[in-house]
């Protein structure tokens, strides 16, 4: 399995295809998202500064907050499709059932879940999509994640722009 080094936006490597970068689609202490092309992999690198509050012993000080994940390029199209296919169609038509929340396959040799959040990183209910595989490069305990929002899926476009990488990759030309 490949491993790779966290992406560096003020440092990109020549291997590193940017593909979109989406400021926060939070208005406060949101964070901004770069999507990236590395080999055969898409990477989903998420940062913010953090100031700390007056109330902290670090008052005033702030943090850059970086993290990402790595998946194989065939998990985008994975992804919408369990989205549309187990979370939104209904049992008997080869759904979820209605307690589960959650649903895990190995996608391109690589150990994927989609869980149904109900906050997303945000206060909005949406996806969290984990690779198993991974560790997190925030923290070895953990594993690598990444919470979308519904409103930022469905209403401001972005299961739109995956839906057309999914088609690039595989018509070629991506």
């Amino acid at each position: 399995m490949q491993i790779f080094e966290q992406y560096d936006p003020r440092n990109p490597k020549p291997e590193h295809q940017l593909l979109r970068f989406f400021e926060s689609p939070m208005k406060t202490d949101g964070m901004d998202f770069y999507f990236i092309k590395q080999n055969s992999h898409f990477l989903v690198y998420r940062e913010r500064v953090h100031t700390f509050p007056e109330t902290s012993s670090r008052a005033g000080q702030s943090k850059l907050i970086a993290n990402q994940i790595e998946l194989p390029i065939p998990a985008i199209r994975w992804f919408i499709d369990v989205i549309e296919q187990k979370f939104f169609k209904p049992p008997e038509e080869g759904g979820l059932p209605a307690h589960k929340l959650s649903y895990e396959e190995e996608v391109a040799g690589e150990t994927l879940h989609i869980l149904r959040s109900m906050g997303a990183g945000c206060d909005h209910p949406g996806y969290t999509i984990t690779n198993a595989s991974r560790q997190s490069h925030m923290s070895s305990d953990d594993l690598q994640t990444l919470s979308l929002s519904d409103p930022w899926l469905f209403e401001n476009g972005l299961m739109d722009y995956l839906k057309q990488l999914a088609e690039d990759y595989e018509q070629g030309r991506l």
